[in-house]
């Protein structure tokens, strides 16, 4: 299945989050679940995470934005190479959005980390680059 080409709206979207993600080093996880007590059956496990970032990768799970072909290894040593980041193409951005996004299902705190590391920074950076004038 092939996702639909992101317009000038949907990149201007998740550009407009750059300078919030990484203004003032904010903590994208302002508090950690370790078994909290939600009510009588049931416990609140893993983070919390700032609305901000909720919201950038609610709008990063756009369908615009998602690779449903991505190969999780590939895209994971992509995302580690800073060079591979800064040449990528825009459904090589869809795949390391998707990567992203969909990390966070597996991994408690992975959106945390991709913002920490400068990966989202530099995805968006790049995705400046590649915006049509």
């Amino acid at each position: 299945m092939k996702s639909p080409t992101p317009t000038v709206s949907d990149i201007d979207e998740l550009l407009s989050y750059l300078p919030v993600l990484y203004e003032n080093e904010s903590e994208p996880i302002p508090r950690w679940h370790d078994g909290d007590k939600i009510d009588a059956a049931a416990l609140l496990f893993g983070p919390e995470y700032d609305k901000v970032v909720k919201q950038f990768f609610n709008a990063a799970a756009k369908e615009c934005w998602c690779d449903y072909d991505y190969d999780p290894g590939n895209v994971g040593k992509m995302i580690r190479d800073p060079h591979k980041i800064a040449h990528a193409t825009l459904p090589e951005i869809k795949s390391m959005l998707t990567w992203c996004v969909r990390g966070e299902r597996f991994i408690g705190g992975h959106w945390s980390a991709v913002i920490e590391d400068g990966n989202i920074r530099d995805i968006l950076l790049r995705l400046q680059d590649l915006r049509p004038k």
